[in-house]
């Protein structure tokens, strides 16, 4: 396992975390975002579409996932709203996660406890009310 923890003092460092971020993810990445709701996911989420030369990012709420056609396609999906690990099955997203593209899953916590192989695990934890700590973890 390697680790990388970073501070962002505002959103525009969160989103340029997220920005930089890309350099290091390839097609077949699972990225799980994990921190409480406001923590800046997010807003680095829009980083990494920046990255990848996509614009125009919104969270995906309400729809649960947004999927933009860059190089690789990027797969947003956000579990806020899904009360159970079995909604996510339902909901046929796991054809999304072992893809082609980079899938980055805001919620990842509801997520069922399984053994989901080679993953990046990015936790924010605000230390008040405009800085983050970013913990990044690449586990096989």
């Amino acid at each position: 396992m390697r680790e990388r923890k970073t501070i962002t003092r505002n959103e525009k460092e969160t989103e340029e975390l997220g920005e930089s971020f890309i350099k290091e993810l390839k097609a077949g990445d699972i990225v799980f975002l994990f921190g409480p709701l406001g923590a800046g996911k997010t807003t680095f989420v829009k980083g990494v579409a920046k990255g990848l030369g996509f614009e125009e990012v919104s969270s995906p709420s309400f729809v649960m996932i947004n999927i933009y056609p860059t190089v690789p396609t990027l797969y947003h999906i956000d579990l806020y709203r899904i009360k159970s690990p079995d909604d996510f099955k339902e909901l046929g997203l796991e054809e999304f996660i072992f893809g082609e593209g980079i899938a980055i899953i805001e919620w990842a916590d509801k997520l069922e406890k399984i053994d989901w192989g080679r993953r990046i695990e990015i936790t924010f934890t605000p230390l008040n009310e405009n800085e983050r700590e970013v913990s990044i973890k690449w586990l096989e």
